[in-house]
């Protein structure tokens, strides 16, 4: 694949991730006010509120999974020294995770109001009307400002370093997102991290 083409597939990629994560916001704030209009009336919504949940986290995933397409071109670059194409790739690579993670409760749980994230009612649509909301507007207007496709460029060839750093931590990504979903166990997270960290010193070394 050429470099143009690199690029081209970059951008798309770039523009499903945030469809993705406005679709996820969405879901939230529709699927969170519905629950809350209809929690007097209709039993157990908060049982449908846990049965509908996955489907937003399925979301946010994706958009996560997406945006690492990112990550084995700023790898590249950080070898060639092309220290704002890194950053700016950086940037669009982790701002999906730190939506997830915020909306999931880092931000939604300790910067805002607590107690009524802490009632059924109101649950899924505080996450997303207080953090996923701002923080998607905030990474569409980063993209909005920063992300210029035509000012890029990529390398012929990406190494074989990059892509393995890149599968690392697509793995651990996917297994801590697996851990907030109550999918995979911290021991064998732990775990897994640990061989990670030990073949990524050993892929730095050796890998081309």
């Amino acid at each position: 694949m050429n470099p143009s083409s690199i690029i081209t597939w970059e951008d798309r990629l770039t523009r499903l991730s945030l469809v993705l994560l406005l679709l996820a916001t969405a879901y939230g704030i529709v699927v969170g006010a519905t629950i809350s209009m209809y929690y007097d009336i209709t039993p157990n919504m908060g049982t449908l509120e846990d049965n509908l949940a996955p489907i937003q986290l399925v979301l946010y995933l994706l958009a996560i999974i997406v945006s690492l397409s990112h990550l084995p071109l700023a790898v590249s670059d950080i070898k060639h020294k092309l220290w704002k194409q890194a950053s700016i790739r950086a940037v669009v690579f982790i701002g999906p995770l730190i939506i997830f993670l915020g909306t999931e409760g880092l931000i939604s749980h300790f910067l805002w109001w607590l107690p009524i994230s802490e009632t059924d009612r109101f649950h899924m649509l505080h996450h997303a009307v207080v953090a996923g909301a701002p923080l998607t507007l905030g990474y569409w207007l980063v993209l909005r400002w920063w992300w210029r496709p035509a000012t890029l460029s990529a390398a012929p060839s990406i190494s074989r370093r990059a892509w393995l750093v890149s599968g690392i931590v697509l793995v651990m990504v996917t297994m801590a997102a697996g851990i907030m979903a109550g999918f995979v166990s911290p021991i064998v997270f732990g775990v897994t991290a640990i061989i990670g960290l030990l073949a990524l010193l050993v892929i730095w070394r050796v890998a081309g």
